[in-house]
């Protein structure tokens, strides 16, 4: 029977260690499920008020929020797999 339960094993805004989490988790033959989103605009969407462009992020740019998840029952599995060869889990201002 296919699980359809996910849990988030991994979540930051650093693209290129997203790309090397997706890769080990490829590896050890874990099924994932990347996302890239861009980060929503703090007073809704017809505001168009991003937090780049306060919260001194170097830039005006939009940022983007990487995030990864996996089978519920595979979480531990994959959070071994990451320990220690990624960033850790981040809050990035939001709960899942």
């Amino acid at each position: 029977m296919k699980e359809w339960k996910k849990a988030v094993v991994y979540r930051s805004r650093d693209e290129a260690d997203w790309t090397r989490a997706k890769e080990l988790l490829a590896e050890a033959g874990i099924a994932a499920v990347p996302f890239a989103a861009e980060e929503m605009p703090v007073a809704g969407c017809g505001a168009k008020i991003r937090p780049g462009n306060f919260l001194n992020f170097g830039d005006a740019s939009p940022t983007k929020i990487y995030r990864i998840e996996v089978a519920a029952s595979d979480k531990e599995r994959a959070a071994a797999v990451l320990e220690g060869k990624v960033l850790p889990v981040r809050d990035c201002g939001f709960s899942l």
